[in-house]
């Protein structure tokens, strides 16, 4: 315990490390700082995670594995894995090395997505950065590295503008980072993107070597390209300050998600098709918005669509990725979740599920998802309860909320549930079915 006081990655510490990388401009490898209980927590993260892709089969989005340096395609990593799921008493390498053999890669996105543990874990240790900086426009995001591939397999390359990278080293083995500023790849490299002729340019590198327990920054400018020798295992969490176009995108896909119903009424043709109104009237009739919000200004319109991003941002601690839900739809059957009336719930500590009330509607914000119900003063008393994170006995639920039918009090929880703002105590992950 001493040792994690001593490695706390505490306020100061952030400003520290704010002043020692000239305000996120300069590549810095940060020594030994994670503390034991960090790195084995991510580990667990990664894990998850790992199980959630593979005993899923899901590697169609954002799943890569390398072999020999050469990327292998969806259809043979399926192959690979279908009859081999990752349990809970083998390690990471040990089953990595007996499905994908001795010389491998694997780069995974959307780690927060797939883990609550690491969502968490690594909320927890940058909540302090956020409390100085503040949160990117676009949130953060989560990428592991896993393996003893050499080269990374993408060659020399720059990420996506804006978007600054930590990353959280967990070894075992050594990672080597070589960057090049712009101006000197552009002479020496000719500026070539994904460039895996790499000998010949290291002698023009900044080189930095990072092990287990380090933390390495580096700012989205600098091409780079590292080596792992050994096998290791990397979290990576991205700051994605987006370019204001591409926020404007996202502003614009948010509106698409947030109020376009999925209607699939067929169009007739029309006649007089300038002057014929009706398709606008289909088209204004599939976005579930208000008539109060449809008669406001667009600005208000688009102020409001805004607005209701980042609060669904926010309620997902900051995570650009919502988690996957248990099921696609929860419907008030025990099928979703067995015995459900008799189980123990727990709220989060940190991802708090907030509300507001919309003319008759309640809406209700819970990891990154806005839902919408019929507004009952009970439901709001509900989220009270849960917030407190303390466990709770559905059934104890269900006697406090006397004003609503059981069936409604169960559904809510449920959906909840199924979005993840709550938890089932001691659901294992092998219990729990992904969809």
């Amino acid at each position: 315990m001493m040792e994690d006081t001593k490695k706390a990655l505490t306020k100061d510490w952030w400003l520290l490390f704010i002043e020692e990388n000239f305000s996120f401009t300069e590549t810095k490898v940060f020594k030994d700082v994670l503390s034991e209980s960090l790195q084995e927590n991510l580990y667990k993260g990664v894990k998850e995670m790992l199980q959630s892709r593979i005993n899923r089969l899901d590697i169609s989005n954002g799943f890569r594995l390398y072999q020999k340096g050469e990327e292998i395609g969806d259809s043979k990593v399926r192959n690979l894995i279908r009859e081999n799921k990752l349990g809970s008493q083998e390690s990471i390498e040990s089953y990595c090395k007996r499905i994908f053999g001795e010389n491998y890669g694997i780069i995974t996105n959307y780690g927060e997505r797939h883990s609550d543990i690491l969502a968490e874990n690594v909320l927890e240790a940058i909540q302090p950065l956020f409390d100085i900086i503040g949160i990117p426009p676009w949130g953060v995001e989560l990428t592991t590295f896993i393996g003893n591939y050499g080269w990374t397999p993408l060659g020399i390359h720059t990420d996506q503008r804006g978007e600054n990278v930590l990353h959280f080293h967990l070894g075992p083995g050594k990672k080597t980072m070589y960057t090049w500023n712009e101006d000197v790849y552009k002479e020496v490299g000719k500026g070539v993107s994904n460039n895996k002729d790499v000998e010949p340019l290291l002698e023009y590198a900044q080189k930095y070597e990072f092990g287990r327990g380090d933390l390495y920054y580096m700012p989205w400018n600098k091409h780079h390209i590292g080596f792992s020798g050994d096998f290791s295992i990397g979290v990576t969490l991205w700051f994605n300050n987006p370019t204001k176009c591409s926020f404007s995108k996202l502003m614009i896909e948010s509106i698409k998600n947030m109020f376009l119903k999925d209607d699939m009424n067929i169009i007739e043709s029309q006649l007089d098709y300038l002057n014929n109104e009706q398709t606008f009237n289909d088209f204004i009739g599939t976005l579930n918005i208000s008539s109060k919000t449809l008669n406001e200004p667009l600005v208000d319109f688009l102020q409001y669509t805004y607005k209701e991003y980042k609060k669904c941002l926010l309620s997902n601690g900051g995570w650009q990725n919502i988690p996957l839900r248990h099921h696609k739809k929860v419907e008030n059957t025990n099928h979703c979740f067995p015995e459900f009336e008799f189980k123990k719930i727990v709220g989060s500590n940190v991802f708090k599920i907030t509300h507001e009330k919309e003319e008759d509607r309640l809406l209700v914000y819970v990891r990154g998802v806005r839902l919408s119900f019929k507004y009952f003063e009970g439901l709001v008393k509900i989220i009270d309860m849960v917030n407190t994170g303390k466990v709770i006995e559905v059934q104890d639920v269900i006697e406090e909320i006397d004003d609503l039918p059981k069936d409604v009090v169960i559904y809510f929880l449920k959906t909840l549930v199924n979005n993840r703002g709550l938890k089932i105590q001691e659901a294992p992950l092998e219990e729990i079915q992904f969809q």
